[in-house]
């Protein structure tokens, strides 16, 4: 009799905690106050959540219908680490035209709140066609349902379906703005550490972080052909030539090891280049190590020494006023266009030293797609060393340090001026070494 009481009692104790549990977190919060429409973005501002268009309102249900929310949460919580692995915590805003919500509570998979931008969309579509070509130790299935045949070059082509949910992939943590300036962000001065001693002889340690990340667009061999490639605008880094666009060094030098630890951790903007801050500090030096045995280059030649970057001139209108000069001088527009766009005449016949198309930026995005990096200084450094490997130079020759600084300011002035990292000057002395 005893036993039956406390079963009774247990059964409406479940009850009563289920029947809370529905009111507190189902019906009360649309209960005494209105629905949060709004977040703060990482300026401070108080800005309207953005609605999804009719593309990414699409992929959001062949999200939900392909069950990717049983993997993937969308929720980077208020606590310890949760912002250093994924971004900012999330805001009630940002799940104002959620519903259903998918917060989820298993990772099996990343989360994916702060996914948007990380990576451009020919790195999803790879990834939705076969994960293991992306990250070889992937668990997720692939989707080959989503595409539908090849096109003349081989790639797999998307079907609106897949197209729809790239786009709401890419729709998730944008309404944040361009929050991504200030994550991760590594100077490309002389800040950077140097290799430490304990992992200067670890390149057998660095193959097996290679295999693991970075073999499936870079191959095997490190010459750029890993089975991603096809998919890929911005073809993979051929590792075997020993030429790298992002340096602290002179055109034509290779570059310093804390310049590949920093393109390893950052990423490349705008690219399917990742950012690999979840790799210990350690596997990054690791790999580095690895990677610079694919060219004799590293046998053979050193750095040269690193370009200093002077503090930067005032940005005043005087100084857009000479940039400007200084963009038709230095002929800019003739692959950026005369509005920046990345339309000039001859973008269309651009090609880098392996023959690949190459796509000049669009300035109008600002610093959010900038490749070398969100700060001004990043763009002063591009413009001193030029993108070896491709068809754009250095001015180190033709511009001294203050018309750097003009053209650096112009080039800003055609994008959104929240999408750049402003630096004060004791950041950036600390960062770039004056």
């Amino acid at each position: 009799m005893q036993n039956k009481r406390i079963d009774t009692f247990i059964m409406g104790m479940a009850i009563v905690f289920m029947g809370a549990a529905v009111f507190i977190m189902g019906l009360l919060p649309w209960l005494g106050r209105a629905h949060a429409m709004t977040v703060v973005t990482m300026d401070g501002k108080v800005v309207p959540a953005q609605p999804y268009t009719a593309l990414e309102a699409k992929g959001r249900k062949v999200y939900i219908r392909e069950g990717c929310w049983y993997c993937h949460s969308q929720y980077v919580r208020p606590v310890t680490g949760e912002d250093r692995r994924w971004g900012p915590p999330s805001q009630e805003g940002e799940y104002a035209y959620d519903v259903p919500h998918m917060f989820g509570t298993r990772r099996i998979g990343p989360d994916l709140t702060r996914e948007g931008g990380r990576v451009a969309d020919d790195w999803h579509f790879a990834h939705h066609f076969n994960p293991r070509m992306v990250v070889p130790d992937s668990i997720m299935p692939q989707f080959p349902w989503l595409y539908n045949g090849v096109d003349a070059n081989g790639r797999p082509v998307p079907t609106e379906d897949a197209v729809a949910l790239v786009a709401y992939i890419q729709k998730l943590g944008s309404n944040l703005g361009p929050w991504r300036k200030n994550f991760l962000y590594i100077s490309g001065g002389s800040a950077i550490p140097v290799v430490p001693a304990a992992v200067q002889d670890g390149v057998e340690e660095g193959k097996k972080v290679f295999m693991r990340r970075c073999v499936g667009c870079h191959g095997e061999t490190g010459d750029g052909k890993g089975p991603v490639a096809v998919f890929l605008a911005t073809k993979p880094r051929i590792f075997k030539d020993g030429i790298f666009k992002f340096r602290s060094t002179p055109s034509g030098s290779i570059p310093t090891d804390g310049d590949l630890y920093r393109t390893i951790t950052m990423g490349v903007r705008g690219t399917a280049m990742p950012n690999w801050h979840e790799l210990t500090e350690e596997d990054r030096w690791f790999v580095i190590q690895y990677i610079k045995t694919f060219s004799d280059r590293f046998k053979e030649e050193t750095p040269g020494d690193v370009i200093v970057i002077p503090p930067e001139a005032p940005n005043t209108p005087e100084s857009v006023s000479r940039g400007k000069g200084l963009y038709d001088q230095m002929k800019c527009a003739e692959c950026h266009g005369v509005d920046g766009t990345g339309n000039g005449p001859s973008a269309s016949t651009l090609r880098d030293n392996w023959g690949n198309p190459v796509a000049p930026r669009n300035f109008t995005h600002g610093g959010t797609d900038m490749k070398s990096g969100p700060a001004p200084q990043d763009m002063y450094k591009a413009f001193s060393t030029g993108l070896d490997g491709t068809p754009m130079p250095s001015y180190a020759d033709f511009l001294n340090p203050d018309q750097r600084w003009d053209l650096v300011h112009y080039v800003m002035s055609f994008g959104p001026p929240d999408t750049y990292l402003i630096l004060s000057p004791q950041q950036a002395g600390d960062s770039y070494g004056h």
